[in-house]
């Protein structure tokens, strides 16, 4: 479920954000392995799951180059609490590349890959991507239980 704002040419806003088995970002280009998924099955809980990427692609309006910004992601339960040791947090600064002019923009993909989540129960989650503060985007999955049956002889 994706719940994005109404943005002008002059904000700062997500073009793309996205769970994936996994992502790279390379050469200004999200490189994307089983993208789009929203549902996450498993047997027993607390669960691991082993590996999976955030994939986002960031809008910079010509204002917000060269300037430093705060990046937080965070994972939240159903109401609203973290479930993340520590958020995902860093710094970025997007410069204006040669022959960028007033009223340009940039485009800044990123990707994030948790190795090792735990998952304490069956529910619904948000990745919530904040920048400077703002929510700028969030994207739900839910984790439902599924019983592995066994079959003996």
């Amino acid at each position: 479920m994706h719940h994005l704002k109404e943005v002008t040419v002059d904000d700062m806003h997500l073009t793309t954000f996205l769970i994936a088995d996994h992502a790279e970002a390379c050469n200004g280009k999200l490189h994307i392995t089983g993208g789009c998924w929203d549902t996450l099955f498993a047997s027993d809980f607390p669960t691991l799951h082993p590996h999976l990427s955030i994939a986002a692609a960031l809008y910079v309006p010509w204002r917000a180059t060269n300037q430093g910004h705060r990046i937080v992601v965070d994972l939240v339960d159903a109401d609203g609490n973290s479930i993340l040791p520590e958020p995902i947090q860093g710094e970025f600064e997007q410069g204006r590349p040669p022959g960028m002019r007033p009223g340009d923009s940039a485009n800044l993909v990123m990707v994030f890959n948790i190795n090792g989540l735990i998952v304490e129960k069956p529910g619904r989650y948000e990745w919530v991507f904040t920048v400077d503060g703002t929510d700028l985007g969030r994207i739900g999955f839910k984790v439902v239980e599924r019983k592995v049956s066994t079959v003996t002889g």
